[in-house]
């Protein structure tokens, strides 16, 4: 038994709904036919793919393996046709793209808008969320790539570029802060602020600037919203603790300030581009990774 394009199928819909009988309905097939294709399957790699649970069926870990084949598989062949369409000049294709909000003005400007006059026939997904989002739907080939910042390094997250992007005091201009040349952790005890939820990099270390300097913030707004947190900053209700870039849109029209926090550490904090390791990006997802790489103000600090 070979492990044609059509065992894959009703393997990958078993495992995608989590049941033989909602897989056989999504493939306009009796739940039988589809049973039988997976027991000659596991008959043929000699290993139990799937397990039952209280809710359905999930892969085993041999099952994840076989999974993760089936993805790549399907993706090679979606590179294949790709390369061939544009070796034919038929620029087209999507790309798909998750990324932190605070890196979307930066993407938008810097990235995106120039890349899609380049390629009128490219269409690109931008998904927004925490970090823990972004390196889940990058491991899950849910996206091609990702911007992140901070992210905890993976085994199968590949840092294709990456540029330090330290914390700044975010605040109004009529701010107490706002005048100074640096800020101490010390000098945010007490500070009215906005953060991110607990998921993302930036609360990590901001969580860890309060801890390691016994200072406390007095959260006002928590919100995974950046328009949010910047509405809270422009309203002079309180501070936020984000790199330049993410405001770099308010600071080039003095509507907001950023004064470097010193002592903290924060020059490891870094703004990373990534794909997942072992899977080949295809021919449009690799001229926007280099068009990111090489533009992008978040991944080239001036």
């Amino acid at each position: 038994m070979a492990l044609d394009d059509r065992t894959l199928r009703y393997y990958s819909a078993v495992c995608e709904s989590g049941s033989i009988r909602s897989a056989a309905d999504q493939l306009a097939l009796a739940p039988s036919a589809v049973s039988r294709t997976i027991a000659a399957l596991e008959r043929h790699l000699r290993t139990t793919l799937l397990e039952r649970t209280a809710r359905g069926v999930r892969p085993t870990e041999a099952g994840e393996l076989l999974l993760r084949f089936a993805k790549d598989r399907a993706h090679l062949e979606e590179l294949l046709t790709e390369n061939l369409d544009e070796l034919h000049r038929l620029r087209r294709g999507r790309v798909r793209v998750a990324a932190g909000e605070g890196f979307m003005d930066d993407l938008v400007e810097h990235g995106l808008n120039d890349f899609l006059t380049t390629y009128p026939g490219v269409s690109v997904e931008v998904t927004t969320g925490g970090t823990d989002t972004i390196r889940d739907l990058l491991l899950s080939d849910d996206v091609d790539l990702a911007l992140a910042l901070h992210p905890t390094p993976h085994r199968e997250l590949t840092v294709v570029q990456q540029a330090p992007q330290p914390l700044h005091v975010i605040c109004a201009p009529d701010h107490p802060l706002a005048e100074l040349t640096s800020v101490t952790p010390g000098q945010l005890d007490g500070r009215a602020a906005t953060v991110l939820p607990e998921r993302f990099g930036l609360r990590t270390l901001t969580d860890q600037v309060q801890r390691t300097y016994g200072v406390l913030l007095d959260i006002r707004l928590v919100s995974n919203s950046m328009h949010a947190m910047v509405g809270f900053v422009l309203a002079g209700l309180g501070i936020t603790l984000l790199p330049r870039f993410a405001v770099g849109r308010h600071l080039a029209h003095e509507r907001l300030r950023a004064i470097p926090l010193t002592e903290a550490e924060s020059d490891r904090v870094h703004a990373q581009l990534l794909t997942r390791t072992g899977r080949p990006p295809s021919y449009i997802a690799s001229r926007l990774l280099e068009h990111c790489a090489q533009h992008l103000d978040s991944l080239n600090p001036q």
